[in-house]
């Protein structure tokens, strides 16, 4: 028996969509959710920091806990909201500069580090 004999007597070519129901999501009956899953909402949360910004905040030792990475995201989200690009975001001792549209920090300082106390080439600042 040759491998076109068998083929055609499997049903000549026909193969049927098999679902699995033990395993969710396979299933083409089920129905699609709608926005955004979890891990997109967390990914598009996310604050990333530049290398230039990690560097600053080990080597100044600025206290960078989940908290402050918290209030930072939302002062990037109050921000956006409002159309801006780069925003000088000012949380308890701290200044920090990020890109909006990335969700990048781009550099932090105590306000005591701060040299000249002028902050160019940013369109808003929140305070958090």
């Amino acid at each position: 028996m040759s491998v076109s004999d068998i083929y055609r007597a499997l049903g000549g070519g026909v193969v049927q969509p098999q679902t699995d129901v033990s395993r969710p999501g396979l299933n083409k009956s089920e129905p699609k959710k709608s926005g955004p899953s979890e891990f997109d909402s967390l990914l598009n949360n996310q604050v990333n920091l530049s290398q230039h910004a990690e560097t600053r905040i080990r080597s100044r030792n600025l206290p960078w806990t989940a908290e402050m990475q918290k209030r930072v995201s939302q002062g990037i989200d109050s921000a956006e909201a409002k159309g801006s690009k780069e925003t000088l975001i000012l949380a308890d001792n701290l200044a920090i500069i990020a890109n909006v549209k990335s969700r990048t920090v781009v550099t932090a300082m105590e306000r005591d580090q701060m040299k000249e106390k002028i902050f160019t080439n940013i369109d808003s600042a929140v305070l958090v």
